[in-house]
């Protein structure tokens, strides 16, 4: 893929904090994970990708973003100043206010959740039947809105999933939602971005040139596999333009571009994305 002048997709940790214990969550192999993005900082990358209307804006990563204590405000910071702005959350602080900021500001959303005969057990301290409740709640204001928002549910596939429960899912939520998807379990055992069935034929992963990860301290990470690798850049000395064509970015799409990929979180990735939205692994239906 050939490089851009400025990403094409930016990711904003606002919390590495969480109000869950998922049982198959890389989070269990970082310590630390506490943090919210200040509001200036926030509001300084805004101003400046804000130049750049038809870049991706998502507003989550290692952490539940709703948790944020001025989540509601930075929904307001970010409205109708990008084409698409993403959101993923667990669902379980999604009060009415809250969805309401949502359908004003966002317009894409993807709920994190399980079939409901392992919910209680896997997202932990969650309780399946309240968190389903505050998705229909959104789905039915959304709906009200003229759905202005796409919506997603997704799930995760483990060793431990039956073929009917991933059945049971898409039954009950394809016909609510815009899209379902079925994510594999990654980063088992502390290596992050891989899988059970590891990949062959390592193509070039296009995110280098795509997308850039900037953590809720400030500093940037390579995509959204990268849970605690050595920065590639700090926005607190930087602006995202400057780190983007600086030459850590350059080396690192070197390496794939010649797939000598010496980068210690590339390197013993499964998850690399040989195309732009198209990783190759679980599934999604639309």
């Amino acid at each position: 893929m050939k490089p851009v002048p400025f990403p094409q997709r930016v990711e904003i940790e606002l919390a590495s904090a969480c109000n869950l214990r998922c049982t198959y969550c890389p989070r269990h192999f970082v310590s630390d994970l506490k943090g919210f993005m200040k509001y200036s900082l926030f509001m300084r990358l805004i101003d400046e990708l804000a130049a750049h209307p038809d870049t991706i804006l998502v507003l989550h990563r290692r952490g539940e973003s709703l948790l944020h204590p001025k989540f509601i405000s930075i929904l307001e910071y970010v409205r109708g100043k990008f084409n698409t702005i993403q959101l993923a959350t667990n669902a379980t602080l999604l009060s009415v206010e809250k969805a309401k900021a949502i359908i004003n500001s966002i317009s894409f959303i993807s709920f994190s959740i399980d079939t409901p005969s392992v919910f209680n057990n896997t997202r932990i301290p969650a309780r399946y039947d309240e968190v389903a409740s505050n998705i229909h709640t959104f789905l039915d204001m959304n709906a009200t809105q003229g759905a202005p928002v796409e919506t997603q549910v997704s799930m995760v596939k483990t060793s431990e999933t039956k073929e009917q429960d991933i059945e049971r899912f898409l039954s009950t939520w394809k016909h609510k939602v815009d899209r379902v998807r079925i994510y594999d379990q990654h980063s088992e055992n502390g290596v992050f971005g891989a899988i059970r069935h590891k990949r062959v034929d390592r193509r070039p992963c296009v995110m280098p040139s795509y997308e850039m990860l900037i953590y809720c301290d400030g500093t940037v990470g390579r995509c959204n596999h990268d849970w605690d690798g050595e920065p590639i850049g700090d926005i607190s000395t930087a602006g995202i333009k400057e780190i983007w064509n600086g030459a850590t970015y350059r080396n690192l799409r070197e390496q794939h571009k010649n797939l000598r990929i010496t980068d210690t979180v590339c390197a013993t990735c499964d998850s690399w994305y040989p195309a732009i939205g198209h990783q190759g692994t679980g599934k999604v239906i639309e």
